[in-house]
């Protein structure tokens, strides 16, 4: 997009018409420089927003202006998580629109859809961004109802125990997402562990995920017995949607926190990734067998492995690895890998924090965000 009049000599967008084109737009814009200082704010931006023309222009959109935050309420005025930000940086425009929640005057929180692209000089530099953005707050009720609905089929609430530290992230692509997980204490020492990824996402993906999470407390009685288990849901999926066309990829593991012992069945899903030690080389855990869903027969095969002190297992949906940079070049398992070693060894007490590896994935990729559901989950023996 080149609106290069705008930042040659400071001309005033009235002599070229862009600020009659713009203003004419029933959806609010404004345009910034490549420091996101606002440059223009339009007519439907101040009456969305409360924020007149001549409250904004000069100052930063992340100056306690609009303070982007996601569905999940997490800020996006960073480097790596403003859609602005990155479409400047990455050169490309949005490819669909991004939800997120903007701060009116009023201080109340707005739902937003917004598409961004990058502005280009005659030499074809990018000088700045423009950001369109569309009040949402009735079409999407209802999603943010399910929202709340499926937020909390994935709460999991874990005593304390010092011999283990689990830490989980999910980052839907959508308001909703297909990827799905669990953790259960089993006993006292043992802890069952489900990460499940539905084909597609949005909503048909998280129907599918509260059919899986019907199936964890239908089949409570198998958790100790994990191919029992996927071989189970796999019969009861089959019979529910493979007519629908609809599957998903899975791993059901047993903890041992007592012994570091890992029991792990995988249906279709990415190998666990074992980070050992410090230095956090890593190993791969067995075979992968049938998708759930797919063949109503399938006998699934168990695999172990042990973790000693100071080990970390790594689960992942393959939002995490079919990632492309500007070259198209695969973020793959070992590419993950990386960077959590990466992440590892430049923490001043060698931890793994899963919110940064997800901040990492996002500077690998050449796009505004993630195209698909990611889900991460981190389980550290710690003594």
């Amino acid at each position: 997009m080149k609106i290069a009049s705008l930042f040659a000599a400071n001309a005033p967008l009235g002599s070229i018409g862009e600020s009659e084109l713009l203003n004419a737009l029933p959806d609010g814009a404004y345009i910034t420089d490549v420091n996101r200082k606002i440059l223009f704010w339009n007519d439907a931006a101040e009456r969305i927003t409360g924020w007149r023309s001549s409250e904004v222009v000069g100052r930063s959109c992340q100056d306690s202006l609009l303070v982007h935050v996601d569905k999940d309420g997490n800020r996006l005025c960073g480097h790596d998580t403003c859609p602005l930000h990155r479409s400047i940086v990455t050169r490309q425009p949005s490819e669909e629109p991004l939800l997120v929640f903007a701060k009116c005057k009023s201080e109340r929180r707005l739902p937003v859809e917004v598409s961004v692209a990058p502005i280009t000089n005659a030499a074809g530099e990018v000088v700045g961004g423009i950001e369109i953005f569309r009040d949402e707050r009735n079409s999407l009720q209802d999603l943010l109802r399910a929202k709340t609905i499926q937020d909390q089929s994935l709460a999991c609430r874990l005593p304390p125990d010092h011999r283990v530290e689990f830490q989980m992230l999910y980052q839907p692509r959508d308001v909703v997402g297909g990827d799905f997980y669990q953790i259960e204490q089993l006993d006292e020492h043992r802890y069952g562990i489900l990460i499940a990824d539905a084909i597609g996402h949005g909503v048909a993906a998280a129907l599918y995920t509260m059919q899986l999470r019907m199936l964890w407390a239908d089949h409570h009685e198998l958790l100790d017995q994990p191919a029992m288990f996927l071989r189970t849901i796999n019969r009861q999926l089959h019979a529910l949607v493979y007519e629908a066309g609809f599957f998903c990829t899975a791993a059901y593991l047993i903890y041992d926190s007592a012994a570091g012992l890992v029991r792990c069945v995988r249906a279709g899903h990415p190998s666990p990734l074992i980070l050992r030690g410090a230095d956090g080389q890593a190993e791969t855990l067995g075979q992968s067998q049938s998708v759930l869903g797919m063949k109503p027969d399938t006998a699934y095969t168990e695999y172990q492995t042990r973790l000693t002190p100071g080990d970390r297992l790594l689960l992942y949906t393959d939002g995490a690895t079919e990632i492309f940079d500007a070259h198209d070049a695969l973020l793959d398992p070992e590419g993950l890998a990386r960077l959590a070693r990466e992440q590892m060894a430049g923490a001043a007490d060698g931890s793994l924090d899963l919110k940064i590896l997800a901040e990492k994935l996002l500077q690998y990729s050449n796009q505004i965000h993630l195209n698909d559901d990611l889900t991460l989950i981190q389980i550290h023996r710690l003594v």
